[in-house]
């Protein structure tokens, strides 16, 4: 039996509705934080004055409010919609360290006839090659290079009551707009809150599109045969934009934190709250990353990143990891790509199959992408990301950015590397790579 896709609140906050009553009271109203919240408790006035202040344009109130929800057997591409909201959080079920092989793919509904039996035909295809590689011996993190955008996604997220609206309204409205599998999520949880938490009504019937939708993009793939990208292809990373004078915007920063003390750069980069890295902003671009790195690299919260959408995706160029780059596991890999691009040529002169295009993606299909990351941002990502239990493609992403810093602004990012490298400890225990002194070695000595 096909499981549908559900979303489903599992938790909030207590009292959440005179929480943000009390919010909404604090400014105008006499008395202490506490004594309001409790005069807010049963007061009939309560969702009234939230969508008051609502409709005036002060929506920080609904803050207050948080939401945790537990999605299950969405697709994978609505996982991706929903992870770039950049203010939630988010863990997902690991395509590294979990089989997928029997954990299904969305099938859109309406389909019937000829085009099912095709969109089943593409789908079990591809997962049943995922399976041969998985059986060959091919880790789990590239076998799942294979797996199409309708694969079964499972994941929590949670997030305030004011940024849920908001992702609603895209849903409804912007770039979510015209994909049904969104849209019956989003009816789901506005089901939910109308239920639990009417007085969210107000900013959910008030929900304007962030920006236009405009038109979807459209299908790509060349007739051409697939193109391959080797690891060493793939990733490439540039540098596009750098403070001119890093070293004195530190300075200034920490004159301000610290009147009277000397600047200590070493003490900066060794502090637990190096506020003062913040103000050292880096623009780069990522070509040919593929869609599995994007979903790694999204997962990173303090950073403004353009990622374009998965419906714009060149179906026609794929990458091909080391594991599979010989032998029968290149030549299962390569048949299922092959199979896959020859099925595509196909479903796209099928209308009812084309527009659900975005389901056809390759995890290991490739974009480009742009991101803006600041000094304190980095220093996480590079030390979780360079270690050598990251995943390959984003790990030689993570070295090849910081070999660029370190070009840029060598007196900072010389002290940055992966945990074992800047703390001087491992913190993976029993997982430790148990090189830890060669990659310290690496670290020192990276070339600019």
């Amino acid at each position: 039996m096909e499981r549908e896709p559900h979303a489903k609140i599992i938790s909030c906050n207590t009292n959440s509705e005179e929480v943000c009553a009390s919010a909404a009271r604090i400014s105008t109203t006499a008395g202490d934080a506490q004594e309001i919240f409790e005069n807010a408790r049963g007061n009939p006035k309560n969702r009234a004055l939230i969508g008051k202040v609502l409709a005036s344009g002060h929506k920080s109130l609904i803050e207050h409010a948080a939401f945790t929800i537990a999605l299950r057997d969405v697709s994978v591409f609505a996982e991706q919609f929903f992870i770039e909201c950049r203010l939630a959080s988010f863990t997902v079920k690991s395509r590294r360290y979990v089989d997928f092989s029997k954990l299904g793919y969305h099938i859109p509904h309406g389909l019937e006839g000829e085009d099912l039996a095709l969109y089943r035909r593409y789908m079990d295809g591809l997962f049943e090659a995922y399976g041969d590689l998985l059986e060959a011996g091919v880790p789990r993190e590239d076998a799942r290079f294979l797996l199409p955008y309708a694969f079964h996604s499972n994941f929590y997220c949670t997030l305030n009551a004011r940024e849920l609206c908001r992702l609603l309204g895209q849903i409804r409205y912007g770039r979510g707009r015209g994909i049904p599998e969104l849209q019956n999520l989003a009816d789901e949880l506005t089901g939910q809150l109308e239920e639990r938490f009417p007085f969210l009504l107000p900013e959910l019937q008030q929900a304007q599109e962030e920006e236009p939708a405009g038109e979807a993009p459209s299908f790509r793939c060349s007739s051409g045969a697939p193109v391959y990208l080797s690891r060493q292809e793939a990733g490439a990373v540039a540098l596009l934009s750098a403070p001119a004078e890093p070293l004195k915007l530190l300075e200034a920063a920490c004159r301000l934190q610290y009147p009277g003390e000397a600047f200590d750069l070493d003490g900066l980069t060794a502090s637990r709250r190096p506020r003062e890295l913040e103000q050292l902003a880096y623009t780069f671009t990522i070509s040919n990353v593929t869609l599995s790195g994007v979903t790694h690299l999204v997962r990173h919260r303090m950073q403004s990143i353009v990622v374009p959408s998965i419906q714009s995706v060149d179906h026609s160029r794929v990458i091909l990891p080391d594991t599979v780059a010989s032998g029968p596991a290149l030549e299962r890999y390569q048949r299922a790509v092959e199979d896959a691009h020859s099925r595509l040529l196909q479903l796209r002169q099928r209308p009812a199959l084309a527009k659900y295009h975005y389901y056809f993606a390759l995890s290991g299909n490739l974009m480009d992408i742009m991101t803006t990351m600041n000094a304190r941002e980095l220093q996480w990502f590079i030390r979780l990301r360079s270690c050598n239990r990251a995943q390959w493609e984003v790990r030689d992403i993570a070295v090849e950015l910081l070999r660029q810093l370190r070009h840029s602004f060598p007196a900072l990012f010389d002290r940055f590397g992966p945990s074992c490298f800047a703390d001087g400890r491992c913190p993976e225990g029993r997982l430790t790579c148990g090189q830890m002194s060669e990659v310290v070695q690496r670290f020192k000595h990276l070339e600019a």
